[in-house]
């Protein structure tokens, strides 16, 4: 097959799949998750419940296929941290885009709250946690073993959950503020309080 038509077919599916992933997180905030149902998203955009599932598997994957992207993006940050920066502090850099992306506009607001504050979240929320966990740790593994700390998984994986606890204790400060506070600030406060920065 000729890779133009391969390349436009991926494009074209990747602009349905945004555009369904735009209207589901609109619908959310609107209506709240339990009561947005998948015929909605799908009318929002002049599709079927059934072309839906050929984008997403269900209304929690929209959620889902963000934080695979967004792990992949931090752990790519982290991976082009500077290596003689100490790991907690590649750790907080690497997540500066996460923090900007959530600091513009209201939207990203309210769907932090909404993923914090419904239960039927919460299953989603722990994947993404596993799934960046382990993400950072194979950046942070590499990283300790160069730096010739070793190639304790161990090591790797403490740092990576203790910096995640402290992005949850920031966004839950965040979200219980309405953004009183810069988010970035709050996350310095919260990896600070575990370990410093500096």
């Amino acid at each position: 097959m000729d890779e133009a038509k391969v390349d436009l077919r991926e494009r074209t599916r990747n602009a349905v799949r945004a555009q369904l992933a735009e209207a589901a997180l609109r619908l959310f905030v609107e209506q709240g998750f339990e009561e947005t149902t998948v015929e909605q998203i799908a009318v929002e955009t002049g599709l079927s419940r059934r072309s839906f599932h050929r984008y997403f598997s269900g209304k929690e994957d929209v959620l889902g296929q963000w934080n695979e992207a967004m792990g992949r993006q931090i752990a790519a940050a982290l991976s082009a941290r500077p290596a003689d920066e100490p790991a907690w502090l590649a750790l907080r850099r690497g997540f500066d885009d996460l923090v900007q992306q959530l600091g513009t506009g209201p939207m990203p607001l309210d769907i932090t709250r909404m993923t914090l504050n419904t239960p039927a979240l919460h299953a989603t929320h722990l994947h993404k946690h596993a799934l960046w966990r382990d993400a950072l740790a194979d950046v942070l593994q590499e990283r300790l073993a160069e730096n010739g700390r070793g190639p304790a998984r161990i090591s790797a994986i403490a740092l990576a959950g203790a910096a995640l606890a402290g992005l949850d204790s920031a966004l839950t400060q965040w979200v219980a503020e309405g953004n009183e506070q810069p988010l970035g600030e709050l996350l310095d406060q919260a990896m600070n309080a575990i370990a410093p920065l500096t």
